[in-house]
């Protein structure tokens, strides 16, 4: 951080990193326990998700549609059945805007009831501040490491 930000500036940017942080937590709280509509209401109202170019939606109503649709192919149905753990996030924030990348892991319970690594990516986001919470304004999820 700058030396020519006040104290007050410098407080208010990491009050905004963390509550990007709770966005970000709030998002995989969310995915895991299936509850899309609460999953779709933390994009603003035009952000997007981009998962791949054949998996893309814009807008809170249509990402809520796209995930649901995920549900018994690029997500169990079930909660408790899979989960997903995020790492190494870095958050960069100018104003009511804000950039960030982290890394994900998707994991599923096998027969035997152990935890299987299944896919691997990142995620690129873009936060806004809309109404006053901070929201995705994009969020790229691609797969670096596809299941076997």
């Amino acid at each position: 951080m700058s030396d020519s930000l006040s104290s007050e500036q410098r407080l208010a940017r990491l009050e905004d990193i963390e509550q990007i942080r709770r966005l970000v937590l709030d998002y995989k709280t969310a995915l895991d326990g299936k509850d899309t509509a609460a999953y779709a209401a933390l994009f603003a109202e035009d952000g997007v998700l981009w998962c791949t170019p054949e998996l893309v939606a814009q807008g809170p109503a249509a990402i809520k549609q796209l995930v649901d649709g995920m549900s018994g192919s690029l997500l169990t149905e079930a909660v408790g059945t899979d989960f997903h753990v995020i790492s190494d996030h870095r958050i960069d924030v100018d104003g009511d805007r804000g950039r960030g990348t982290l890394t994900w892991m998707y994991f599923t319970i096998g027969d035997d009831g152990a935890p299987r690594l299944t896919k691997f990516g990142h995620y690129s986001d873009e936060y806004v501040r809309e109404r006053g919470r901070w929201r995705f304004a994009r969020r790229e999820a691609p797969t670096d490491i596809p299941a076997v």
